[in-house]
């Protein structure tokens, strides 16, 4: 078992965000998180990353309880965001080579396996190009490209195709499954897009705080 989130609750003031949900996702799964905005999304993944504190449930991640392990649970974790996390002066390249130093990786490995990912994300002609000046789509297919370098066994993406055009979204779903195919990486995706989810292996529907 991947995730494990039992009888989770979430109030801001008297607004109840998350009411009592409860799922699993299994190793090798892909599946998918939906809802409209405002439906609990955004609370519940900065609770899975240890952002914000649950009022009550329990949370499992690599059958660790996350409370007491997210150091560990982190460094096992690959993150997209919605909003753009990259270095926009830095080039493609040397953003991934920054992130690969903060995390300690050496230099020797980090720079071969950067060449891999910047081919396999079809990034290798736009390397020495600085962040600000590649697409949308380059963008994320960048930060994609980012979260695999530390080896993650659970990627999660926070509406990873939001503002994107059809067809770098077109790529950017087909990225995804071939990291469940290929890699067996084990993918939770979050997103009010339902056209998003006709190729993952669950939904789980979120509205109004309540899985439906």
């Amino acid at each position: 078992m991947i995730l494990e989130v039992n009888n989770l609750s979430k109030k801001y003031g008297k607004l109840e965000v998350l009411k009592n949900i409860s799922f699993t996702i299994n190793k090798g799964e892909y599946v998918a998180v939906v809802g409209k905005n405002g439906a609990g999304k955004s609370t519940l993944l900065n609770i899975l990353l240890g952002l914000v504190a649950a009022d009550s449930g329990e949370i499992k991640i690599f059958e660790k309880n996350l409370e007491n392990n997210i150091t560990f649970i982190l460094s096992k974790i690959g993150i997209v965001f919605q909003q753009h996390t990259l270095d926009f002066d830095l080039t493609a390249k040397k953003n991934l080579l920054f992130y690969a130093d903060i995390h300690g990786m050496k230099r020797s490995s980090s720079k071969i396996k950067i060449e891999k990912l910047l081919k396999r994300f079809e990034l290798q002609n736009f390397e020495n190009y600085r962040a600000r000046d590649l697409s949308g789509g380059m963008k994320r297919r960048l930060e994609i490209a980012r979260a695999l370098l530390k080896d993650p066994d659970f990627l999660i993406l926070d509406e990873a195709t939001s503002g994107l055009d059809p067809s770098a979204r077109e790529l950017i779903l087909n990225d995804i499954k071939k990291l469940t195919k290929e890699d067996k990486i084990t993918v939770l995706t979050i997103t009010h897009l339902e056209n998003e989810i006709t190729d993952v292996d669950r939904v789980i529907k979120i509205e109004k705080g309540k899985i439906i």
